[in-house]
Order: C-alpha cells, then sequence, then structure tokens
C-alpha cells in the first residue's frame, strides 16, 4: 500500500490523487506483462516471416531438385561414346636403308592431335619398342614427330645425338600406330584441353603394364576398349619428279628480263 501524504478525507484533489493511485498500483502489477510483450511482437514477426519462407520456398526447392533430377536422367539415358582404340600397321622395308622416313596417315586429323594419344612402336627382327628409344646394342636413337596426315621417324648415332644413322633394310620391318580414342578417366585422365599421355603413362604403371612393350600395351587396351585394326599398308619410297632441262636463253634476253625485273 502507498500513502500519499497530501491526500486527506475531503480534500479537494481527492479525485485526481484516486485516479494517480490506482494507475501506479496498475503499472506496478503489469510492469512485467509491458516489457514482455514488445519481445512477444518480434517473435511473432520472426515466426510469420520464417512461415513465409517456408510456404514460399519449398515449392520453388522441390522444382529446382525435379528439374535437376530430370536433366540428370536425361544425361544418362545419352549413350556414351565407347572406348576405341584404332590400329595400324605400315610396312616400312621399302623406305630402308635411311636415316629417316615418311608415312601418310590421313586418320591423324587435327582434331586427333589436339584430343587424342597417340602410340608408335617400331618392329624390328626381333621386338617391337615405343618411339622414342635409344637402341644401344645397334648405337642409334629414333624420333617421331607427327603432323596432320603425316608421320616422320628420324635416325640419330647414339654416340653425339647429331649425326645421321642409316639403317640397314633387314632391321626394322614395320611401324605400328595406336590412335586412342576415349574419354575414360582411367585411360587418358580428366582431358579437358589436350591428351595428357603422363596420366596414361601413369594408369598402365599402376596397372603393372611396361608402355614400351608393344604386346603388354595392346593386351592392356584390349580389355578396356575395343581394338579397330585399320589395315597393313606397305609404305613405297616418293617418287622424285625428273628436273627437266629448259633451253638456255640468249644472253641479250635474260638481261632484259633482269633490267625489267629490277624496275
Amino acid at each position: 500500500m502507498i500513502l500519499y501524504p497530501s491526500i486527506q478525507k475531503g480534500h479537494p484533489s481527492i479525485g485526481g490523487a484516486k485516479c494517480t493511485f490506482l494507475f501506479v498500483t496498475w503499472y506496478q502489477e503489469n510492469s512485467q506483462i509491458l516489457k514482455i510483450k514488445p519481445v512477444m511482437h518480434l517473435l511473432t514477426i520472426f515466426w510469420t516471416l520464417i512461415c513465409a519462407f517456408a510456404i514460399i520456398g519449398y515449392p520453388i526447392y522441390l522444382l529446382h531438385k525435379s528439374s535437376s533430377m530430370m536433366k540428370d536422367h536425361h544425361d544418362n539415358c545419352i549413350p556414351s561414346e565407347p572406348n576405341t582404340v584404332e590400329l595400324l600397321s605400315f610396312d616400312i622395308k621399302e623406305q630402308l636403308p635411311g636415316w629417316s622416313f615418311s608415312l601418310e596417315v590421313p586418320q591423324i586429323t587435327e582434331e586427333i592431335l589436339r584430343k587424342n594419344p597417340i602410340l608408335f612402336y617400331l618392329e624390328s627382327d626381333k621386338d617391337c619398342l615405343k618411339l622414342p628409344l635409344n637402341n644401344a646394342s645397334m648405337g642409334y636413337m629414333a624420333n617421331v614427330y607427327k603432323n596432320v596426315g603425316k608421320v616422320y621417324v628420324t635416325f640419330k648415332s647414339i654416340k653425339d645425338g647429331v649425326s645421321n644413322y642409316y639403317v640397314p633394310a633387314s632391321h626394322l620391318k614395320r611401324l605400328k600406330v595406336l590412335i586412342i580414342k576415349s574419354k575414360d578417366e582411367r585411360i587418358c585422365g580428366n582431358q579437358s584441353a589436350s591428351p595428357s599421355k603422363t596420366v596414361m603413362h601413369n594408369s598402365m604403371t599402376k596397372a603393372g603394364i611396361n608402355i614400351n612393350d608393344y604386346e603388354d600395351v595392346l593386351g592392356y587396351f584390349s580389355n578396356i576398349a575395343s581394338i579397330d585394326f585399320k589395315g597393313h599398308f606397305i609404305s613405297k619410297v616418293p617418287k622424285r619428279n625428273k628436273v627437266q632441262r629448259k633451253p638456255m636463253k640468249p644472253i641479250a634476253t635474260i638481261k632484259k628480263e633482269e633490267l625489267y625485273a629490277t624496275v
């Protein structure tokens, strides 16, 4: 009970004092409720926003999920390109003896050069080894170069690496070309721009495959890809066009042409 000294019985301000007394009493009893109400309002607004977000966002989530599932299903339905290894064999006996030879290989297109690894194996009278190679017993090293529709092989002396080495015709027989057409990461890795031979070599090494051995490599590819044998071709030395000598022109005519050309 709160007492007010200025309030006495019959005092003219008894009505105002009584109202003040009642207000103070009510405020003391409801002060806690007045403090709680703003917090309750905030919680109500927050909960309303959560409900609105759930009502609007959940259908959007379901729509996005269904569209992604349909896209995945469509991608799975598209048939993937099969793993293929194109095998070409070239008889090079007619190009030897010599320190180099070239082959026409139309299967090597610009797209193949950019996207697909290519392996070259040189078959001798004893074995079939991967290019480039060093043949210490014969004293030469062989290198291979490729371009669109062309393959070049050169032989250099193992002593200095510069001098040309003339390989006898009886020593080498064939050049075998393996064009790897595959997007399988086990074979070529994750190729985004260009073919990665390093990844392919590492994959073969982990599988216990000797990449320098043709038979070992061919057996490895036959287990994970189809071997497409394109044929055996006989490579011949390109014929040289005979240069026809033109009859000499009179000296006066030559002088006139030279003078005319320098004007």
